[in-house]
């Protein structure tokens, strides 16, 4: 059985070697990632069976997603299709005070289209839990349609269903599409800026709370980048502070995080055991360079062991 099926979009982010400049540079590394890809290749990575579904255009870029997902021990379902394109990024890494940029070029890209008749949960089977990027409905109605499609035959399955809501502040219509695929959720996975936009509240224990009572969600957890995370369950919160990192590259931190605690929750570990596992898999993801946190089981179990509870909080 499927531990986790992750649905979303997957780009080719080509970013230049060391720090150099798109416009001067003459060499791009190419990577498959986006929030969905990234957090199945953690979880695959640290020894959970994790699966991808998603659309991709029948060409060589689309192949070469589905070939570098099956290189970390992803599965793919795909609906191929002659029609849309493959999404790309576009990233520039850069201290102070420059500063890293992206620009994203996913203009008609094929899973735009992605219909729920084309990508029934049937094709994967009973996983233990869905996931979702919550920037997904935000791209077209479509998406928005087969998203809280999937995650509602999955509750009605007893799967659990899980929202991803990252790093970055998200855009009203980001806002907007959480609001309405809420209630087919279980689990909200939410960084700070996330949970802002949700309902701030004067600390992130008290913010777990307040949106586990106001969506009837089972678990809330809440990633606090360099500060660790919290997890809200069965009416308890727990706090995991993070180890001293180095941080190399942060862009599939937060996915790793996903991936760390839906992984160890999906073998029955409680919230906070997996809390520890979501907080090491984020910070041993910043060592990484890239977009995709190409992390090992050896090095999350020593991560763990770093980690000191800051406590439990009824």
């Amino acid at each position: 059985m499927t531990d986790l099926l992750a649905f979303g979009a997957a780009v080719l982010e080509l970013t230049p070697p060391d720090r150099e400049r798109l416009e001067t540079t003459d060499q791009l590394n190419l990577a498959a990632t986006g929030p969905a890809v990234n957090t199945a290749v953690a979880a695959a990575r640290l020894g959970g069976d994790a699966a991808w579904l998603s659309k991709l255009p029948d060409t060589a870029l689309g192949r070469r997603i589905v070939a570098e997902l099956g290189s970390h021990g992803v599965e793919t379902t795909v609906k191929w299709t002659d029609e849309g394109r493959q999404a790309l990024a576009f990233a520039e890494r850069a201290g102070s005070p420059r500063g890293n940029t992206r620009i994203d070029d996913r203009t008609a890209s094929a899973v735009a289209s992605a219909t729920p008749e084309e990508l029934p949960l049937s094709v994967i089977g009973s996983p233990e839990m869905v996931f979702v990027d919550a920037a997904l409905p935000a791209r077209s109605a479509t998406l928005t349609d087969t998203a809280t499609t999937l995650l509602a035959e999955a509750g009605d399955a007893g799967t659990e269903t899980v929202l991803g809501l990252g790093r970055e502040e998200p855009s009203a219509a980001t806002v907007e599409a959480v609001e309405g695929v809420l209630p087919t959720v279980d689990t909200l996975i939410a960084a700070e800026a996330g949970t802002a936009a949700l309902g701030d509240r004067a600390n992130p224990t008290e913010t777990a709370h307040a949106l586990a009572a106001e969506h009837d969600l089972e678990t809330v957890v809440i990633v606090r980048d360099e500060h660790g995370g919290v997890v809200w369950n069965d009416r308890t919160v727990h706090e995991r502070a993070p180890p001293a990192t180095e941080t190399i590259d942060d862009r599939g931190a937060f996915d790793a995080f996903c991936g760390g605690f839906l992984a160890r929750r999906a073998t029955g570990e409680d919230a906070g055991t997996a809390l520890a596992a979501g907080v090491a898999s984020e910070a041993l993801a910043r060592t990484v360079p890239g977009p995709v946190p190409a992390i090992t089981p050896e090095e999350l179990e020593r991560c763990v062991e770093s980690i000191a509870e800051s406590g439990t909080i009824e």
